[in-house]
């Protein structure tokens, strides 16, 4: 048994010198000679559900003879990519090389995605040799399970499914007797009355508003938002800004990033939480800091 084991460690020590990393064996009955895409942080182009506003670097592969291998950089020159379906999904698709691979950048659009419903688009990948490759790729938002739903109590809300269709809305408002209902995320809050105007979309973004940051000029801020907005009466929406890089220590103000312009917004800051609590009814991008901003100040 002991000669079985040494044996096999012999066969994956000379396996390793054969097939330098960057280049996996398949079995070449179950994988054709062609084109795919590698994994990027874990999220499969053709198997996971693609998020609205992100960007994806997808490395391409070639197999040929059972044998694959991530392109080198300088490949991206001689690859063609054909969108043939769903073209609307993205900003952009391109391939692109960097730090010595080939990649697929998916640059996914936002607001058309953030509807409920699942899309589609085909892509073809093929290179000099006439090698290719098609791939389907899905995007899009999950909607909210209703299973946990109770009169009275908290919705808490899931960010791998952040949206509430109209009919949801509308369940959830009878099962409450068309009182507000509460909303709880990570660090924030928010309790209005539903108006099942349009989907709602709880997907936050916390990343810096580049317009903004510019005009503040170095003075701190905190940046929230919800990209995908949603209708609301009689909203309050409470944003736990603890922590803050820097904290805050005088009378904070809140505003709405709108059209590359900064509203003011009605609020409460409370510095024992040090928590925001802001009257809104349309849910948007926000900014908080302790600068004093004229109205529908340009920053664009």
């Amino acid at each position: 048994m002991q000669k079985l084991f040494t044996k096999a460690a012999a066969l994956f020590a000379a396996a390793a010198l054969l097939f330098p990393a960057g280049v996996r064996l398949s079995y070449a009955d179950t994988t054709p000679d062609g084109l795919s895409l590698g994994m990027d942080a874990g999220v499969s182009a053709t198997i996971s559900l693609l998020q609205p506003d992100e960007t994806y670097y997808f490395p391409v592969e070639r197999t040929v003879d059972g044998v694959t291998r991530t392109l080198r950089e300088e490949a991206a020159d001689t690859l063609t990519l054909t969108v043939e379906t769903g073209a609307s999904l993205f900003d952009e698709a391109a391939l692109t090389g960097w730090n010595g691979r080939t990649y697929l950048k998916l640059d996914m659009a936002g607001r058309s995605l953030r509807d409920g419903g699942t899309h589609t688009a085909q892509l073809t990948l093929t290179d000099a040799d006439g090698l290719s490759g098609s791939f389907t790729v899905r995007a899009g938002l999950r909607q909210a399970n209703s299973g946990s739903w109770q009169a009275g109590e908290p919705v808490e809300v899931k960010w791998y499914m952040p949206l509430y269709t109209v009919r949801q809305q509308m369940d959830l408002a009878r099962l409450n007797s068309w009182r507000p209902v509460t909303f709880t995320g990570d660090g924030w809050s928010f309790t209005g009355t539903l108006t099942a105007q349009g989907v709602v979309d709880f997907s936050v973004d916390t990343s810096t508003i580049p317009a903004v940051r510019r005009y503040l000029d170095g003075a701190p801020a905190v940046y929230f938002g919800f990209p995908g907005g949603g209708n609301f009466e009689n909203g309050k929406l409470t944003v736990d800004l603890s922590g803050a890089r820097t904290p805050f220590t005088g009378t904070v103000y809140a505003y709405r990033y709108l059209y590359g312009r900064l509203y003011h917004v009605p609020a409460v800051y409370d510095p024992e939480t040090q928590s925001i609590t802001l009257s809104v009814t349309n849910l948007g991008r926000y900014v908080f800091t302790e600068e004093r901003i004229p109205e529908s100040t340009p920053v664009d």
